[in-house]
């Protein structure tokens, strides 16, 4: 019996892998098309991210040539300006006879990413009910157009978190995992509505040695997310904002990039059980301790231990974001591309792609966003 079911098996393998499945991409089999992408909303800045999606037989250019570009809030025209990123302070320009050395991004890294793109950006003032439109032009390509609504702003009625502590055993070792766990009530939650939340935040740090010196340095961040509640714990892995679709984009102010900086958690509204919007984060925690340092005696040319004291305080605070139906289905879309292994392998389709440009590719999108007040951090709590 045992080797009937091995000769199946083995007869299944080959008729599979003599398989060939082919798919015939529509919309870029000749042509090239423009690829947009913008989320508009209640920040401080919109940004309009322009490219070119390269048909497959098409040559030239990989970068568009913008004719015009509009963006208009509820009819009215706004205006439109290149988005020309400023070089960091230690970049070398290079000439043509003395290029310069080669340089690492580091913290200047949005200025290397973004010179690269084809941006344009309007101060024009977004509100919660706005209705925005784009139109983008570029020479020798099929005009692209979108339209998307500005959501109503999350109302939070209260918020509660509290440190929590847990013992996590992997096979041979146990360590131990802290985060604050959120407990988030909106006033005006809507099941067929869709949601994000980010917990940004920031550590300062003191050192004080003891012969009287002190240092300070501070640090920014966000927050991880982990999971729901019990009941549903896996819904974090099912859409994640930082998981490829944010790849390069701009919102609010900072950056998001597909390395989880700035992430952004998205839930259709489904998933909020009775309008409680429960998770747990692994933040920075408030911490005081003891430790030491070591100086060079010149005399006897040894090192001397010396005793310094450190003390971090660190503050957070959390943003829920209603998000634009656009927003979630492309960021969905896009989750589940970057998830599908077996298609990697050639094993399954490719996952469906979303878009809401007529005549291109992209997303225009909007999102509206709540702030709750900076919130000290507790020391981390104790095992």
């Amino acid at each position: 019996m045992k080797l009937r079911h091995l000769f199946i098996f083995l007869v299944l393998g080959c008729c599979l892998s003599g398989c060939d499945y082919y798919f015939y991409p529509e919309g870029l089999d000749n042509d090239s098309k423009l690829y947009v992408q913008c989320i508009a909303g209640n920040g401080d800045r919109t940004y309009i991210n322009i490219q070119k999606a390269m048909g497959i037989n098409s040559v030239g250019d990989i970068m568009p040539e913008i004719e015009s570009v509009s963006l208009k809030v509820n009819g009215k025209e706004s205006h439109i300006e290149k988005y020309v990123p400023t070089p960091p302070d230690n970049m070398v320009i290079g000439t043509k006879d003395s290029p310069p050395e080669p340089f690492y991004p580091g913290e200047n890294s949005d200025y290397y990413i973004l010179r690269r793109y084809n941006i344009w950006y309007t101060d024009a003032a977004v509100k919660e009910g706005d209705d925005i439109s784009l139109e983008v032009k570029a020479k020798g390509m099929q005009e692209v157009s979108a339209t998307s609504k500005v959501p109503e702003r999350v109302v939070i009625k209260e918020i509660k978190a509290a440190p929590r502590c847990s013992t996590v055993t992997d096979i041979d070792y146990s360590y131990k995992e802290s985060f604050m766990s959120f407990d988030i009530s909106l006033e005006d939650y809507s099941p067929d509505d869709y949601y994000g939340v980010t917990v940004e935040q920031e550590q300062e740090t003191v050192l004080y040695y003891d012969d009287g010196r002190t240092e300070s340095y501070s640090s920014k961040g966000y927050g991880r997310i982990i999971n729901w509640n019990s009941s549903q714990s896996d819904i974090m892995a099912e859409i994640q904002a930082s998981d490829g679709p944010w790849t390069d984009a701009q919102y609010n102010g900072y950056f998001i990039d597909s390395y989880g900086s700035g992430s952004m958690k998205l839930l259709p509204g489904s998933y909020i059980k009775d309008g409680h919007l429960q998770f747990d984060c692994d933040i920075l925690f408030s911490e005081d301790s003891e430790n030491t340092y070591s100086l060079l005696d010149e005399d006897t040319n040894s090192l001397i231990l010396r005793k310094m004291t450190i003390k971090r305080d660190s503050k957070y605070k959390v943003l829920v974001y209603r998000v634009s139906p656009e927003f979630y289905r492309f960021n969905k879309a896009q989750s589940l591309q970057s998830a599908n292994y077996l298609a990697e392998y050639g094993l399954s389709p490719a996952t469906f792609s979303y878009t809401n440009v007529k005549g291109g590719f992209g997303v225009l999108a909007a999102v509206s966003f709540t702030s709750t007040p900076w919130y000290p951090a507790p020391f981390e709590p104790e095992q």
